[in-house]
C-alpha cells in the first residue's frame, strides 16, 4: 500500500513538468499581430466623363530627396497611386540639391583623403574643364521613379520634369514638362535653358507666381518673359494657395491651369488628416498616355482642385458640374393657401462636394448622396427654373459660376 501511495505522489509531482514541456512545444516562435502589408488602400476620385473627355487627375509640381524634398522617388509614386492621382511629375530642383551636399559629407570616409567631394550643381563638367567636383545624373530620380511605377502601379504615368529656379521677386521657379533630357536643360542663362526646353518638345509653367512676392502681377522682367511667349501653363494653386488673378492672365494669354501640391513633405502629413484630397489639376485627355495628357494641356484643358473648391474656366466648370449631378423633378409640394411648389431631387455622382447657393438659402451636395429641395413660382406666375451659384467653383475674378440646372422629369410627375 505505501508503495502505491509513494508511486502516486511522484507522478503527481511529474505530471506539470511533463504537460507544461508539451505546451511549450505548441507556442509559436512568432505571430502576427496585424498585417502590415495591407494597410492602405487607393483613394478613387470618382469623376463623369466630360464632353467625351475622361477626367485625369494629375500632380504636376513634386520634390524628392534627390533635390530639397523629404522623401525618396519610390515614395512619391506610391503615395501617388494611394491618393487616388493618375499622373504625377517628379520635377526636382535644377540648380539646388539640399541633400545631395548631406550625402557628400555623409560618405566622405569612402573617400581616399577622407574629404567629401565638393557640391556642384548642374552643368558642372561643362563650366569646370579640369573636372573638379561632382556631375551629377539629373535624370535619376525620373528613372526610379518611372522604373516603380513600372512594376508596382502601371497606371500610373510619370512625366518627366525639373524646377528651373532663379532669384524669386524678379524672375521666379519654372517647371519643364515632358523633357528628354534634364541634364541637357541646364544653363547659367535662364532664357537658354528655356530654349532647350522647347527645343526637346518640353513645355514651361510659370509656378507659384507670388513665391516670396507680395503681388502676382509681372514684374519688369517677367513682362519681358511673357511677352516672348516662353510660357503655356501657370500655377493658379500652389499647396494651399490660389492665385484668383492667374485665371484672367491664362484666360487672356491663351495659357492652361494648374492647380499642385509643390510637396516636399510626405502628402499624407498634408493632406489626408485633414479629410480632403491633395491639390491636383484635372485634365480632360481621351487616354492617359504622354501624347494625349500633353494635347489636353496644349488644348488648355485643365482645371484646379484645392480643399474641396474646383477653379478655372466658367464653362469648363459648368459642363463638370454638369456631367456630375443628376437632377429630377419629382413632383409638387403643398405650401398651403392653394400654393404649390414643385419638388426635385438631386444626386451627385462624383467624389467632388458642391455648395450651392440661391438667394438666402443654400444647399451641400455631398459626394453620392441626394438632396431635395422645391422651387416656386415668381410674382408673374411662372414657374422659377433652379438656378444656383456654386460656392466652391472658382472662375476669372473672383466669381462663381452660375449653373441652371439640367432636370429630367419623372413619368408620374408629369
Amino acid at each position: 500500500m505505501k508503495k502505491i501511495i509513494i508511486t502516486l505522489l511522484v507522478l503527481l509531482v511529474a505530471l506539470p513538468t511533463v504537460v507544461l514541456a508539451q505546451n511549450l512545444d505548441k507556442v509559436p516562435h512568432s505571430r502576427r499581430m496585424y498585417n502590415m502589408t495591407n494597410n492602405l488602400v487607393r483613394t478613387e476620385i470618382v469623376t463623369p466623363q466630360v464632353n467625351g473627355y475622361n477626367v485625369y487627375k494629375a500632380d504636376l509640381h513634386i520634390h524628392t530627396l534627390f533635390s530639397d524634398g523629404d522623401v525618396t522617388p519610390a515614395l512619391r509614386i506610391a503615395e501617388a497611386w494611394y491618393d487616388g492621382l493618375d499622373i504625377i511629375a517628379i520635377t526636382d530642383h535644377l540648380e539646388a540639391r539640399t541633400y545631395e551636399r548631406r550625402m557628400l559629407k555623409a560618405l566622405a570616409g569612402y573617400n581616399a583623403d577622407g574629404k567629401p567631394h565638393r557640391y556642384s550643381h548642374a552643368g558642372a563638367v561643362k563650366r569646370k574643364p579640369d573636372n573638379t567636383g561632382i556631375n551629377s545624373d539629373l535624370n535619376r530620380a525620373f528613372n526610379h521613379a518611372a522604373s516603380r511605377a513600372k512594376k508596382a502601379y502601371p497606371e500610373l504615368l510619370v512625366i518627366k520634369g525639373t524646377e528651373i529656379g532663379r532669384e524669386p521677386t524678379q524672375m521666379g521657379h519654372f517647371n519643364a514638362l515632358f523633357i528628354k533630357d534634364i541634364q541637357g536643360v541646364y544653363d547659367r542663362d535662364i532664357k537658354e535653358s528655356f530654349r532647350k526646353v522647347k527645343e526637346q518638345g518640353g513645355l514651361l509653367i510659370h509656378n507659384h507666381p507670388a513665391y516670396r512676392r507680395k503681388t502676382t502681377d509681372k514684374s519688369e522682367w517677367q513682362e519681358g518673359i511673357y511677352a516672348e511667349k516662353w510660357f503655356d501653363g501657370v500655377e493658379i494653386v500652389n499647396g494651399s494657395k490660389f492665385y484668383p488673378k492667374m485665371i484672367r492672365r491664362c484666360i487672356e494669354e491663351n495659357l492652361f491651369m494648374v492647380a499642385a501640391t509643390d510637396a516636399h513633405r510626405p502628402t499624407t502629413a498634408m493632406y489626408r488628416r485633414l479629410g480632403i484630397f491633395r491639390t491636383h489639376t484635372l485634365i480632360f485627355a481621351k487616354e492617359n498616355t504622354q501624347e494625349a495628357i500633353k494635347e489636353a494641356l496644349l488644348e488648355r484643358r485643365t482645371l484646379g482642385y484645392c480643399g474641396d473648391n474646383i477653379m478655372g474656366k466658367e464653362e469648363l466648370l459648368k459642363d463638370l458640374f454638369n456631367a456630375s449631378v443628376e437632377c429630377k423633378f419629382i413632383g409638387y409640394v403643398n405650401k398651403g393657401k392653394g400654393r404649390k411648389d414643385r419638388l426635385f431631387i438631386i444626386t451627385n455622382n462624383s467624389s467632388y462636394p458642391y455648395t450651392l447657393k440661391k438667394g438666402g438659402s443654400s444647399m451641400i451636395l455631398e459626394p453620392f448622396k441626394s438632396v431635395r429641395f422645391s422651387v416656386g413660382k415668381d410674382k408673374e406666375g411662372n414657374w422659377i427654373e433652379p438656378t444656383y451659384y456654386v460656392l466652391n467653383m472658382w472662375h476669372m475674378d473672383d466669381k462663381h459660376p452660375l449653373i441652371k440646372l439640367q432636370y429630367t422629369m419623372l413619368e408620374e410627375a408629369k
